[in-house]
């Protein structure tokens, strides 16, 4: 598992300024010169001599430089692939609403998105078919329209193209040959590879030295390290002698560093249980199941402040959640049970839901829960997410008290065990299920689809209102059944 480590170098004379800012030039220069070039179909090797030579890098800075370009390349065909599929599903999606609808309002507003659609499918099908993508603006889009309308000066915009400075790790070497990471009494000082110097049997290099700074979070009260001590972890990795990767970053006049290590991952243990967790943008509900799938308590983790907060402190905050719900299995001795949830933008869905969506918590939690869980050699198991809810509402949340996020979570939980076929209760067959020879013949995910359906419509006829969830069912449930 890689762990970047975030620091700051804390000074810099002027020369080495110099040097720093005039590498960080040649590099990115090397990398744009070398995007340009890979699509031609040259060698890769002949590129790396080339950039060796035109920019005075030495071969291990002309190797990063390229291999910069071609991770470049590479993520932009994924998301051109990524962006087709989308626009693809999104088509299809609106064809087969506008083939549902009959307000001729709500067809016009939808064939207007739908046009949308088919003009952004026919852009990215084509960059698809062609094996291309569109064009790459280092130092970022938004600041190269500002250059265009000279809203910035030429010096900014160079800022931004020639900020950055990255070299990859070899263990063969010690760690990193370009940029190692060494101790002076308890300091941390970054030697970067500087100005070759000729001698009579080979080329030696000069080398600077900076100090820098791990960040580290200290406790005001006690002064002990608050968390992972990420510092302490970078030392004793150096202490492996494991390649390790720098990258330098210059922001608004100071120079960051990240440090990319090779984190060891614990063995897990053998769970004797599961904790199933169903995530809400207002809170986990969580539920414990034992070995036979049979419920052992629940509780609600409710956080509000993840859709509101600004994007640092939700951060904070899910990272927070995610380490509690691991902890919480830890000590029961359970494996954690998450929904594997696809985090595609391939649905025709309203602006409101846009606006919802945009500060999406799903996927953040569960990218902190994977690396919490890893740490603490805890087990994590993805399950799907179908039908969760409606399994806990009309199954289990009446049985054991529970509120209806706990339930799916406890549905969740049973589902890490193996117990993927929910059998109907006999009162929910009696009381809604009119067809059951054709129910029978379905398998349990379409039976649960039906059921849900049944529901939904019972509760319609007794409140004569337009329902489209399950939310209302503990209020109507006796009089939906037949019970008094």
């Amino acid at each position: 598992m890689k762990t970047t480590v975030r620091g700051v170098i804390l000074q810099l004379n002027e020369t080495q300024q110099l040097f720093l800012d005039n590498l960080m030039f040649l590099y990115c220069a090397a990398v744009r010169w070398s995007f340009k070039r890979l699509p031609e179909g040259q060698k890769v090797q002949d590129i790396r001599l080339a950039v060796q030579g035109k920019f005075n890098l030495n071969s291990r800075q002309a190797n990063d430089a390229v291999f910069d370009a071609q991770s470049t390349i590479k993520s932009q065909h994924e998301l051109v692939k990524l962006h087709y599929e989308n626009a693809k599903a999104k088509v299809e999606c609106a064809e087969k609403q506008i083939a549902k609808i009959k307000s001729p309002a709500k067809i016009a507003n939808l064939q207007k998105r739908l046009d949308k659609w088919r003009g952004k499918l026919a852009k990215w099908q084509h960059f698809h078919e062609t094996n291309t993508f569109p064009p790459v603006v280092f130092g970022s889009k938004e600041l190269f329209l500002k250059r265009c309308k000279g809203s910035i000066a030429r010096e900014a915009w160079r800022e931004a193209r020639s900020n950055r400075y990255l070299s990859r790790g070899d263990k063969t070497k010690g760690g990193n040959l370009n940029t190692r990471i060494y101790t002076v009494d308890n300091k941390l000082y970054l030697d970067i590879v500087s100005e070759p110097v000729q001698t009579q049997k080979s080329v030696r290099y000069n080398r600077i030295n900076v100090p820098i700074y791990l960040a580290q979070k200290l406790s005001k009260k006690t002064g002990k390290i608050n968390g992972i001590n990420y510092r302490q972890m970078v030392l004793d990795y150096l202490k492996t002698g494991g390649a390790y990767q720098v990258e330098i970053l210059r922001r608004d006049g100071r120079y960051y560093v990240h440090v990319t290590i090779e984190e060891e991952i614990p063995v897990p243990y053998n769970a004797k249980g599961s904790t199933g967790v169903d995530t809400n943008p207002d809170g986990l509900g969580v539920a414990r199941a034992d070995y036979l799938g049979q419920y052992r308590g629940s509780l609600w983790l409710g956080e509000g402040e993840w859709t509101c907060a600004r994007s640092t402190r939700r951060d904070n905050l899910i990272g927070e959640k995610a380490k509690q719900v691991v902890i919480l299995a830890k000590e029961m001795v359970c494996a954690l049970v998450v929904e594997d949830l696809k985090f595609k933008n391939d649905k025709s869905v309203t602006a409101k839901f846009n606006r919802m969506s945009h500060g999406f918590v799903w996927s953040k939690f569960l990218k902190d829960v994977d690396r919490c869980a890893a740490r603490e050699s805890v087990p994590v198991i993805k399950v799907k997410p179908a039908f969760t809810s409606a399994i806990g509402i009309l199954k289990y949340q009446h049985m054991y008290g529970i509120s209806n996020h706990e339930s799916a979570a406890y549905v969740i939980a049973r589902r890490g065990l193996g117990f993927d076929h929910e059998k109907i209760p006999k009162v929910l067959l009696d009381n809604l299920i009119k067809k059951k020879p054709e129910l029978k013949l379905m398998d349990n995910w379409k039976q649960w689809s039906a059921v849900k359906k049944a529901t939904i419509s019972k509760i319609k006829k007794i409140t004569k209102r337009q329902v489209k969830s399950l939310v209302s069912w503990q209020v109507h449930r006796k009089e939906a059944l037949g019970l008094g």
